[in-house]
Order: C-alpha cells, then sequence, then structure tokens
C-alpha cells in the first residue's frame, strides 16, 4: 500500500513540475544552459526546448532569449551569409559563425519555432528609429500564441539583456516596425505608409477594416505562388511608398514568375514522361505483333497490353494544355511534343484496329493475319 501511494506522489509530482509555469528568468537560465554541442542546427535547438518546456509561451521566450544572446550582428555577414542561391544558408551559416543581420536573426527564431511546433511567420518591412525611418529593409516574426498574433524583433535586443521587443502587440510595434506586406501589421485597421512616416499611426482606426485574422488563416492554407500573389495585391493596394516596397513588390512578383516557370518545367517533364510511357506500351505490344504473338497469352491478356496508353496521351496532352495557358513570361514550346503525341495516337489507332480484328476472328483463320513485313517500333 505504501509503495502504491509512493508511487502516485511521484507521479503527480512529475506531472507538477512538466506543468509549471516558469518565470522568465527560469526560462533564461534553462535555454543558455543548453550542451553547446546542440546549438549548430535547428532541429537540435528545437528538441532541447521541447525537452524542457510544454507551454508554447515558455517555448517562444527561451528560442527567442537563446537567438537574441548567441548571434551577434555583423553587417559584414550581409554578403557571406545572405547572397548565396541556398536560403537555408541564411540559418546554416549564421548558427555556424554566431554571426549575422537582421533576415538571419528572424530566419533562426522563425526555423526553430516552427520546429518546436509553434505557428511563426517571417515578415519584411523597414522600421523607424529616433523618428527617423531606416532606409534599408528589416526583418522580424510574428508568433501565433495563446489565440492571438504577436511579434518579436530578436534583433533589436541582440546582446541587451533585455526583451523590448517580445510578444510585442501589433499596435506597439507599428510605432517603430512597417511590413512591407500590410497583413503583417497585424491590425484590423492598416496604417499607411505615409502615417508611419509621419507618425500620426494613433488615426489607423480611420483606414478601412481588414480582417487580417481571417487573412492569415486562408494564408496558411495557400500554396507559394498563391502566397506569393496574395502579398503582391496586397502591397500594392497599399501603395509602392518608398524605394524598400517598391523593391519588395518586384521581388515577390519575380518569385511569382519562377515559381510558374518551375510549374511549368514540372508540366513539361512529366508531359514528356507520359509520351514516353506510352511510347514503351506501344513498342512493346508491337515488339510481341512482330513474334506474332509468341509465345501466346490468353485473349484478356492480349486485350490489356494496350490498356492505359490512352490515359498517358490524355494527360499529356492537358499538361500541355496548361502551360499553353500559363501566365509565365518565358514559356516552354509545346508543339514538338505535341506532334509526337499526335503520331504516336495514329499508330496506337492501327494496333488497337489490328488487335480488334485479331480477336474477332476465329482462332483457326488467325495466322493469316499476320505479314511478313514488321511493324516499327516508335522512337522515344
Amino acid at each position: 500500500m505504501r509503495k502504491l501511494i509512493f508511487l502516485l506522489l511521484l507521479v503527480c509530482c512529475n506531472i507538477f513540475l512538466k506543468a509549471q509555469t516558469y518565470t522568465d528568468w527560469q526560462v533564461d537560465n534553462i535555454i543558455l544552459k543548453i550542451p553547446a554541442h546542440q546549438t549548430f542546427s535547428t532541429k537540435d535547438i528545437a528538441e532541447y526546448v521541447k525537452q524542457n518546456f510544454d507551454n508554447d509561451r515558455a517555448k517562444v521566450r527561451a528560442i527567442y532569449t537563446w537567438v537574441a544572446w548567441n548571434i551577434k550582428y555583423d553587417t559584414d555577414s550581409a554578403g557571406v551569409i545572405n547572397l548565396g542561391p541556398d536560403p537555408d544558408a541564411k540559418i546554416t551559416a549564421a548558427l555556424r559563425r554566431r554571426r549575422g543581420v537582421c533576415e538571419n536573426y528572424a530566419a533562426i527564431f522563425n526555423d526553430i519555432c516552427l520546429k518546436s511546433g509553434l505557428t511563426t511567420f517571417v515578415v519584411d518591412g523597414y522600421t523607424k528609429q529616433n523618428s527617423s525611418v531606416d532606409k534599408t529593409s528589416h526583418s522580424w516574426c510574428a508568433v501565433f500564441i495563446d489565440k492571438n498574433w504577436l511579434l518579436c524583433d530578436p534583433t533589436w535586443d541582440e546582446g541587451t539583456g533585455n526583451t523590448k521587443y517580445f510578444l510585442v502587440e501589433p499596435a506597439k510595434m507599428i510605432e517603430t516596425h512597417m511590413p512591407f506586406d500590410p497583413m503583417w501589421q497585424l491590425l484590423n485597421h492598416p496604417v499607411s505608409h505615409s502615417d508611419f512616416y509621419s507618425g500620426n499611426i494613433y488615426t489607423y482606426k480611420t483606414q478601412l477594416f481588414f480582417n487580417y485574422a481571417d487573412s492569415i488563416s486562408a494564408y496558411i492554407k495557400m500554396d507559394s505562388l498563391q502566397r506569393f500573389r496574395s502579398s503582391a495585391t496586397r502591397i500594392e493596394q497599399g501603395g509602392l511608398y518608398n524605394n524598400m516596397v517598391r523593391n519588395r513588390h518586384e521581388f515577390t512578383k519575380m518569385n511569382i514568375e519562377m515559381i510558374r516557370q518551375d510549374k511549368d518545367v514540372d508540366l513539361y517533364n512529366s508531359s514528356v514522361a507520359d509520351l514516353n510511357t506510352a511510347t514503351t506500351i506501344y513498342n512493346n505490344f508491337v515488339e510481341y505483333r512482330n513474334k506474332q504473338f509468341t509465345p501466346a497469352i490468353t485473349d484478356n491478356a492480349l486485350q490489356a497490353l494496350l490498356d492505359g496508353i490512352d490515359t498517358k496521351l490524355s494527360a499529356a496532352h492537358k499538361k500541355l494544355d496548361e502551360i499553353e495557358k500559363t501566365e509565365a513570361v518565358f514559356t516552354f514550346s509545346t508543339e514538338d511534343v505535341r506532334n509526337r503525341l499526335n503520331v504516336l495516337a495514329v499508330h496506337v489507332k492501327q494496333q488497337k484496329d489490328f488487335l480488334t480484328l485479331y480477336l474477332n476472328t476465329a482462332i483457326a483463320n488467325r495466322q493469316p493475319l499476320f505479314y511478313n513485313k514488321q511493324v516499327t517500333r516508335m522512337g522515344k
């Protein structure tokens, strides 16, 4: 009996410890004791966070503290880390060097959060310090926590020991941070660029109502192309107020074009793959016919030899149709593949007609249907 009571007390104690609410000081103390070997990948850092904290706020606090304390701001890192073709370099290189700029801070923070089971997004825009608008863009993060969207900027708390920009209310953050995409202001009445410049942000409620919560919910369900399209529309509607906004709008449109082209490449390659599969089916049939259907198989099996070929031909045509309707500026010519599909379709019909005749002929009279001339295979 005593053993049972002891076990129950032990279980209750463990539950209490795991579910306890940590103070910020306790969270900071735990995260800064993470073993050094576990700090060179966002996956390992996230695993440490999940092992030590079981509520979202503690997780976000731990991640914010670690990033703000361990990555040093270094403008010389911009060229080293951020100009490469691999977006992941913003994370891996900065973790390795322990240096970066705002987009590295935001990318690392965001990635650890995502791998810790949190909902976060990187926000790009520009800022104001000491009543003066900066001439370079900036990156920070939006975090969904306790059924609410808040904002974090680990770059601005780097090495200070403060958390002034940790889980900031949107109405406060807009005093210093202006997103390119108005949705990420997280305000139902977004502030205009001109009001941000002039500091008249407290008159923002005169602006039209914008349901940012519903917009983000829809955004989360979108694919990358839809996200860029919706963002480009909102940026344009907000006004291309300065060079930073105009550059972001052009960058967004460039990404749309790249995705369109990538989609067209995939469609083109897939249509060619369908053509090749159909050609293989055809050639296998022709090779078997040239052997006068020996060794013999059942009529049902013989009939099945050309099954699927029409489906492949139809699928290839549909993919070429999509390419021809694309909005991409630079597109593939579909004429060659289309012509090959049409030629193959003619030859397939000839073989189907022969097969129909063959199967409708009495078995004793089938042999004369073959002739000495071999049927030519189709090239791929």
